[in-house]
């Protein structure tokens, strides 16, 4: 086996980690500009987004005849799944 020196290791790996830093930033830069200068563009694209796969998972919802049949069902998913996401919410402490 070849056995590297443990120095050496950490080095390469400061360095990928430094490199990943300054890529993240040089990327983060460009995002921010083109966010500031298509701010209604963006927020329509995402808008039309999130209805399009609201509508998806409508649709694949009332194709399983079960939530169609009782909409209750589909309402103490939804609260369980919020109570679920609140209470991770807390604990993550974010």
């Amino acid at each position: 086996m070849n056995e590297q020196d443990p120095g050496n290791q950490l080095d390469l790996l400061r360095h990928v980690e430094i490199l990943t830093e300054e890529v993240n930033q040089m990327l983060g830069q460009m995002g921010k500009s083109v966010f500031r200068r298509y701010p209604l563009t963006f927020a329509i694209l995402i808008l039309f987004g999130v209805i399009a796969v609201s509508e998806g998972v409508k649709g694949i919802l009332k194709s399983m005849g079960i939530l169609d049949s009782n909409p209750w069902y589909l309402f103490l998913i939804g609260l369980v799944l919020l109570t679920f996401t609140g209470s991770l919410y807390k604990k993550l402490n974010k």
